[in-house]
């Protein structure tokens, strides 16, 4: 299943992390996302934190949605982050029982509300737990999501503010983070990932050892929903770890100017003749 099939469909029990830079890389998932759901009739749930919130909101403005309107109909329920892990968290632990009655519960009352309709729910109780260093919290957490979602419907969108070009976020962060969801976006835009992993790759190793890296990562890596182009990255920096940083370094460099050509190219005037 493709990241744009995803946010549209948002199938129950599919579990998406969006792996995020930029904050309007974030908002245009999670408001695709939402907008996706509101269009059939499904309601949402988003645990964000005060500053997000606000992006999120004008990100669903632009796309003809008002926040206070979806609050007022019940199709939105807004959480604070922050507030919402203080209810269930036990020193650095999510605690079973609290979590399941306290978002179980905004789960139950939706799906209350509209019956046989799949809840979207965005959250970034996560992403909060990662920043403060806790990291086994993080996890703990997400496997509480998977869980719930084995008796309750509803589809969850993970955020992650992480730097993937940096090695330890390679070798540490994402692979413990891929592996309880379904569906990891690490980059906004994975064909311009995978376009400067491929030049960045032949201008440090040369052709030849890039294409040993890619024979070598289709025949040691099976095929899932992670990009490619990810998937090399993570290999090489745990299988060539002084490759690796130069590598990253120079996937930074294009991936940032086709960022930057794109942008410049959207705000160019267009002349009809």
């Amino acid at each position: 299943m493709s990241w744009t099939t995803f946010l549209e469909s948002a199938p129950a029990a599919d579990h998406a992390v969006q792996v995020y830079d930029d904050l309007a890389e974030l908002a245009d998932s999670v408001g695709r996302y939402l907008d996706a759901g509101f269009g059939r009739g499904e309601p949402g749930v988003l645990i964000a934190t005060a500053a997000h919130r606000h992006a999120f909101a004008a990100e669903l403005r632009s796309r003809g949605w008002d926040t206070d309107q979806l609050e007022g109909k019940g199709l939105l329920v807004c959480l604070d982050a922050q507030q919402t892990l203080d209810m269930f968290m036990d020193g650095d632990s999510p605690s079973a029982e609290p979590f399941e009655q306290v978002v179980g519960g905004a789960i139950d009352d939706l799906a209350v509300r509209f019956p046989d309709k799949t809840i979207r729910a965005f959250g970034e109780m996560v992403d909060l737990l990662w920043r403060q260093g806790n990291e086994a919290g993080a996890i703990a957490l997400e496997d509480l999501w998977n869980e719930l979602a084995e008796s309750r419907r509803f589809a969850l969108l993970c955020g992650y503010h992480l730097d993937i070009f940096d090695i330890d976020v390679q070798i540490s962060a994402l692979p413990k983070i891929i592996r309880v969801h379904s569906h990891p976006r690490p980059a906004a835009d994975t064909s311009r990932l995978a376009a400067a992993v491929d030049k960045a790759l032949a201008e440090t190793l040369g052709p030849f050892e890039a294409g040993q890296i890619y024979l070598q990562v289709a025949e040691q890596v099976p095929r899932t929903q992670l990009p490619r182009a990810q998937a090399v990255l993570m290999w090489l920096s745990q299988q060539q770890t002084p490759n690796a940083q130069r590598v990253l370094d120079r996937v930074r460099t294009h991936y940032t100017s086709l960022r930057e050509a794109a942008s410049a190219h959207s705000r160019a005037p267009f002349y009809s003749s």
